[in-house]
């Protein structure tokens, strides 16, 4: 019988992940956790039911690949443009700080130059794949801290070239001389931009001929085709696979297939995903860890504390919110996947020696295990420590500018916020603009807005700016932690503000009613509402019956589209409406063949059924006109009829009225 090493690792792989990972489950402790401690289990320093993991490791590097694709397909090269500064300033603030302070802390404590160096380059990596991974479950991505922490982590992906040339010439093959690494990095940026111009005029045009075939296998096979083989060719160049992988969804995420590449990406990136985490807990020497458990606590507990200090700083010189700044301290202040690499590379050039080693692939591993727990509760941390600091943020002129009452407060100036902002202008009603992003507070001064810096979770914030004589807060951010806990400051400041929340996630709706909000807005069903009122449209079912649907369903909070069976009731009472006769209007363009013609001779109540009840011309209404009428272009026809012969009449009438 053939042997099939491989089938049978993954096999006792899965049989000790499974049954480990749905305990974990069930305790409430991340499955991450899970993985982890199912490596350590089944690996060689364990029962060594696995010995060889180099190929266990090559499949889990394929998760983090398909991990930064869809990450890339999911964020797009308009998004990344947008955290631009968060990606150069941030995040090279962060590997620099952190490079630094280690390698000073190390010298002081003796360690050599390239050791030294060494660990600064390993602690000032984190880890992409746990935290991406925690973002995209709790569906904050693209929450301003999720901005900030996927902007460090991409210069981070960026910075482990460089610092693997470096380690070269450490190891002595003589190219770590600056003209070698600054040639090796021209030749890797030369690499991405003609990569990434490459795809972007090819890709569209390969992917429009696969999708022609309408062959799901095909489409599977390109997709992997392209997020696999994009990789390699940057590594080719000397980045990472990673980072390759992250290329080609950015270029793939500006296409209209992108959705659909990302729900058949999304079995493959998870299972292939689980591997890495289970081959990280393999590395692990179980007998070295037990008897050096408090001395690896220490290292990890220090080096978790300097990590989050140092990017808390960073945020802060970034002008971001401390409540925000602590929980990207607390979300990157594990070690990373790709420091695994520089500390095999030690290890290989004589580096470190073998309590070394082992020390910190310990204490990386404990950070990435303490890294689930931290993150769950990383809010709430961050707003206990504001409260104990007792942190106020206050604007200038806050009593100018909240002397107002009765008005309306924006939480956000996004998108939406913008919006409002100017209609309300417009109209002529007061409000005020509450945002904690430095740039959108400049730009809503200079359009003229009353706009105020600050962070909507705080009470004394919300208290600065007058919430308490407010009408109405609407809160336009998309920051879900953010907003929960500004719509329960803003109720316990004023229960009598109407509160309404917009929101990205269904799963929010629920809880935000039950914490005070008056109406939610969950943009997934304003799609829905907007598409079936369009259908609804097309249909001719009249103007007055469509928008009191709409109505009901959002003065319900969506009820109808959360709950199946109060939808079929709904549709049987639009039916029963729809059954009645109704009312609805047609204009008469110019060009078009009705006008000129007397009512007779339209016979639609002799085709369709329906009536001409009144002919509004010039604004005055003609009611009950004879059928020697004459019709005129720019009449508006007032027909009444059921929905069916109200469709038939629409659709005489159109043919003889061509756009």
């Amino acid at each position: 019988m053939e042997s099939t090493p491989l089938l049978k690792d993954l096999i006792i792989l899965m049989v000790a992940a499974v049954p480990i990972t749905f305990f974990f489950h069930k305790l409430g402790i991340p499955t991450i956790v899970g993985f982890l401690i199912t490596g350590v289990v089944i690996g060689p320093y364990g029962l060594a039911l696995i010995t060889n993991i180099h190929e266990v490791e090559v499949l889990a590097e394929i998760g983090i690949v398909l991990l930064l694709f869809t990450i890339g397909l999911e964020f797009s090269i308009t998004k990344l443009l947008k955290i631009r500064k968060e990606v150069l300033l941030g995040g090279g603030l962060q590997v620099g700080f952190t490079t630094v302070l280690i390698l000073a802390i190390e010298r002081f404590l003796g360690q050599p130059l390239p050791v030294a160096l060494l660990m600064g380059f390993i602690i000032s990596l984190s880890s992409s794949a746990i935290v991406l991974k925690l973002l995209i479950d709790k569906g904050e991505v693209n929450a301003p801290y999720g901005h900030l922490s996927v902007g460090m982590l991409l210069f981070q992906d960026i910075c482990i070239v460089p610092m693997v040339l470096i380690l070269q010439g450490f190891g002595g093959t003589g190219d770590a001389f600056f003209l070698s690494i600054a040639k090796s990095l021209l030749v890797a940026v030369i690499a991405v931009v003609v990569i990434v111009a490459a795809a972007s005029y090819l890709v569209p045009k390969f992917l429009y001929q696969i999708v022609r075939l309408r062959s799901r296998e095909i489409f599977i096979l390109t997709i992997l085709l392209l997020c696999l083989g994009t990789a390699w060719l940057t590594s080719f160049f000397g980045l990472s696979l990673a980072l390759g992988a992250f290329i080609a969804g950015l270029v793939i995420s500006e296409s209209e297939y992108s959705n659909q590449i990302i729900a058949e990406i999304l079995p493959f990136r998870d299972t292939f995903q689980s591997l890495f985490f289970i081959s990280i807990g393999m590395l692990l020497e179980l007998y070295y860890f037990v008897n050096q458990i408090p001395l690896l606590l220490g290292i990890a507990i220090a080096i978790f504390i300097i990590k989050a200090l140092i990017i808390i700083g960073v945020g802060q010189i970034l002008r971001y919110p401390l409540r925000l700044n602590i929980m990207v301290g607390i979300s990157l202040a594990q070690i990373g996947e790709f420091s695994f690499i520089l500390i095999k590379m030690g290890n290989e050039y004589g580096l470190l020696t073998v309590s070394y080693y082992q020390t910190l692939l310990a204490a990386s591993i404990l950070t990435m295990g303490m890294t689930p727990f931290l993150f769950e509760r990383s809010s709430d941390i961050a707003f206990n420590i504001g409260r104990l600091l007792k942190l106020k943020v206050t604007a200038p002129d806050v009593s100018e500018k909240t002397a107002m009452s009765n008005h309306v407060t924006i939480v956000g100036f996004g998108i939406n916020g913008q919006n409002l902002a100017r209609v309300l202008k417009e109209i002529g009603i007061q409000y005020i603009i509450l945002d904690m992003h430095a740039d959108r507070v400049r730009q809503a001064k200079k359009e003229g807005h009353n706009v105020v810096y600050g962070d909507c979770s705080h009470p004394d914030v919300l208290k600065g700016i007058g919430v308490e004589r407010t009408r109405m807060v609407v809160f336009a951010i998309s920051d879900p932690i953010a907003t929960r806990r500004g719509v329960i400051a803003v109720k316990d400041l004023n229960e009598k503000a109407s509160i309404l929340v917009r929101t990205r996630y269904i799963n929010e709706v629920e809880e935000l009613y039950r914490l005070g909000a008056s109406q939610v807005i969950p943009e997934e069903f304003e799609t829905s509402v907007e598409i079936f009122s369009r259908v609804l449209h097309d249909y001719r079912i009249p103007t007055n019956i469509i928008q009191n649907q709409i109505d009901i369903i959002r003065h319900e909070g969506y009820v109808m589209l959360r709950n199946p069976s109060l939808a079929k009731e709904r549709v049987a009472e639009l039916t029963s409406i729809l059954a009645a006769s109704v009312t609805d209007t047609f204009y008469v363009d110019e060009g078009c063949s009705v006008a000129g013609k007397k009512i007779r001779e339209l016979h639609l109540r002799k085709i369709s059924g329906t009536t001409i009840i009144a002919v509004i011309r010039k604004g005055t209404a003609r009611t009950n006109p004879s059928v020697e009428f004459i019709i005129e272009p720019g009449d508006v026809l007032v027909l009444l009829g059921s929905h069916e012969e109200l469709n038939k009449a629409f659709n005489i009438l159109k043919e003889r009225c061509p756009i």
